[in-house]
């Protein structure tokens, strides 16, 4: 619910273009900071109790916004709440932790479904409650605090730690994850999933705002784009268990991000309801082939040991790209946003390039493996 909104709310309390870049930027800066030490105490620590902590300090980032009069409040709202972003890194670890190799693709699509379904009833449940007289953006970031609460508590109760199952095998040293970076496959990810996500941070930002200021939607009908989104990044999980785990990741991932470089490119023509809704659908189905894949490529690159890092450093990747993002308000407040829509299409086009170079390096590698990353799991099955 919040993710649809964060734009229209910061807007209804006089952001510019700049602040609005600030607020939804400042999470991913913090990011950068927090998920690698993250990572490395869940590694170390275990799981859950980096789980727990971001949850709490999730709620306490909603109920700054839930009472927040200025974009200034936001600001620290968004601070507080970074702390939390280490939350979805920590789940990929523990799924894959109690996953077998050759499950660990489906085990990680599955999650993401899970993921997705959240992100469309989120946004739909939304729009729903917007479209009441008495309802207003404010009410939904105190239903979120609720939630988060609940969500807590579940956590507590009823999440087991994932980590005790590894500490028997290996034990984290630091050795473990210069090893990691020195592969160039895993650094041919680390410049895909940036490139990525300066494209999918771009489309988030500016498509509400070419939606609120140049066609005039109304926050319900604004934030039902985020639902079909959502929809189409449901859909493209629900297949990910079967149809993705058929097909070369490579092949998949170039296709991902050929889809998302023409919406993003085609953004800026958008001059109906009608096109947005497309235009969402086909980024967010980009978003969730790209999700999938690149998640179950991290883990093969990755050991028990420095699973948590390796996804934790991946991550701050996904934030460094997201923020990259704030770069362009100046560009929009002077040109337009025309022009910040063909820089996004251009990035998710180059997306494809470290792609091919990893299959390029693999296949060098280990001649006799055409495509591992994709031949692994259906090898080794049952």
């Amino acid at each position: 619910m919040t993710w649809a909104i964060n734009v229209v709310y910061a807007l209804e309390l006089g952001a510019s273009i700049t602040e609005v870049n600030l607020i939804t930027t400042i999470w991913t800066s913090m990011s950068v900071l927090v998920l690698v030490p993250f990572g490395i105490l869940s590694d170390r620590m275990g799981r859950k109790p980096m789980l727990l902590i971001p949850t709490a300090l999730t709620i306490v980032g909603s109920t700054i916004r839930s009472l927040a009069t200025s974009p200034s409040q936001l600001l620290v709202a968004a601070f507080i709440g970074a702390l939390s972003s280490d939350f979805f890194t920590i789940l990929i670890s523990m799924v894959v932790d109690v996953a077998r190799p050759n499950e660990q693709r489906e085990a990680i699509s599955t999650l993401l479904l899970f993921s997705s379904i959240g992100m469309v009833a989120g946004p739909l449940i939304g729009s729903i409650l917007l479209s009441f007289p008495g309802i207003v953006t404010r009410n939904i970031y105190q239903i979120d605090a609720v939630a988060q609460t609940c969500v807590l508590a579940y956590s507590f109760i009823m999440i087991r730690e994932t980590k005790a199952k590894t500490k028997e095998k290996e034990v984290f040293h630091a050795s473990n994850v210069l090893d990691l970076l020195r592969k160039p496959s895993f650094r041919y990810l680390l410049v895909m999933v940036f490139l990525f996500f300066y494209f999918f941070g771009t489309m988030n930002t500016y498509i509400p705002i070419h939606a609120n200021r140049n066609l005039s939607l109304s926050d319900a009908e604004v934030s039902t784009l985020a639902t079909f989104r959502g929809l189409a990044t449901m859909l493209i999980r629900f297949s990910a268990a079967t149809f993705l785990s058929r097909v070369q990741p490579r092949k998949l991932l170039i296709l991902a991000f050929t889809l998302g470089g023409i919406a993003a490119l085609v953004s800026p023509l958008a001059s109906s309801y009608p096109l947005l809704i497309l235009i969402s659908f086909a980024y967010g189905s980009s978003f969730g082939m790209t999700m999938v894949l690149g998640y179950t490529m991290v883990s093969e690159e990755s050991t028990p040991s420095n699973r948590g890092t390796a996804n934790a450093v991946y991550s701050v990747f996904q934030s460094m790209g997201s923020l990259a993002v704030a770069s362009t308000s100046s560009l929009a407040e002077a040109a337009g946003i025309a022009p910040v829509f063909l820089l996004a299409g251009s990035a998710s086009l180059a997306s494809t390039i470290p792609i091919s170079l990893r299959r390029t390096r693999q296949a060098k590698e280990r001649p006799d493996d055409p495509d591992q990353s994709s031949a692994s799991g259906e090898k080794n099955r049952p």
